[in-house]
């Protein structure tokens, strides 16, 4: 068989690899973060005795919220940041907002996966006042083994490449080989970027606190001012105020001309109508 047939047959595995995975990798890209979880405890794979295929390990999702009421929110916050450590786990945003009237605090923790229904109990028996707490698992596992799957075989088809490549002899065929070369290591690339980011994710859930104090209520005090401050504010008002009205005034002048013209212009028109009708 000639080596550009030969490539011809490798191009229809690479359209047929293609086409499988692609609504898997969009799917890929809305990931939160997962844990590595089987059916009942997790452990390494094992093998099934008929046919020594491995056991699937379910791979989950896992985010929970909690929202309470706190009777001192500085107290809470540094009984969480303290309780962190022991449990592996760590902030990845805090915020903090104040008002006249309480102070509300807005965490976000990652916790290994292990040690989150235990976080979550621990946070819950400092609140005050338990207001919401949920919890929910979302089961990711035929994403993650499919994903696992498509970067195999790309890896295959990538290595079948190499090996045309080492044999290729016309500058045709090396060109057309490197080219779909480079088209399996990018999509490997980004296949490999959306799986490392899961594997990332796989061992730590995502935990959401959100904890308030209200405050006592501060009525503000008016301070009136004296007798003679309140008359030089008086003044002062005044003052501004003539000035103001002398502003105005100026602004009025071309009016203010018009007017006048106008009242010597009718008083010169009726004295010369008066005087006109003396003289018939």
């Amino acid at each position: 068989m000639k080596l550009s047939s030969f490539i011809s047959i490798i191009l229809l595995q690479v359209a047929a690899c293609g086409s499988g995975g692609n609504n898997e990798s969009t799917q890929l890209m809305d990931f939160q973060e997962t844990t590595d979880v089987p059916v009942t405890a997790q452990s390494a794979p094992t093998y099934a005795k008929s046919n020594d295929e491995p056991v699937i390990i379910k791979k989950l999702i896992k985010t929970g919220s909690i929202d309470f009421q706190s009777e001192n929110v500085e107290e809470d916050y540094q009984k969480i940041s303290a309780m962190l450590p022991k449990f592996g786990a760590y902030y990845e945003s805090e915020n903090q907002n104040k008002s006249t009237q309480r102070i509300n605090y807005n965490l976000t923790i990652r916790v290994p996966w292990d040690k989150y229904d235990t976080l979550l109990s621990s946070i819950s028996n400092i609140a005050f006042r338990l207001e919401n707490k949920h919890s929910n698992s979302e089961d990711v596992t035929e994403r993650y083994y499919d994903l696992k799957t498509r970067i195999k075989n790309k890896k295959a088809l990538e290595a079948r490449y190499l090996e045309l490549l080492n044999k290729a002899q016309s500058i045709k065929d090396i060109l057309e080989i490197e080219r779909n070369l480079n088209q399996v290591r990018t999509e490997i690339e980004s296949l490999e970027g959306q799986f490392n980011y899961l594997s990332k994710q796989i061992n730590f859930s995502t935990l959401h606190v959100s904890f308030y104090e209200e405050l006592p209520y501060t009525y503000a005090t008016v301070q009136r001012k004296g007798f003679g401050a309140r008359i030089l504010s008086a003044l002062n008002n005044g003052w501004q105020g003539f000035l103001s009205f002398l502003v105005g005034i100026t602004m009025l002048w071309p009016f203010i001309f018009i007017a006048i013209a106008g009242v010597y212009t009718f008083r010169w028109i009726r004295r010369n109508r008066k005087k006109n009708t003396q003289i018939k």
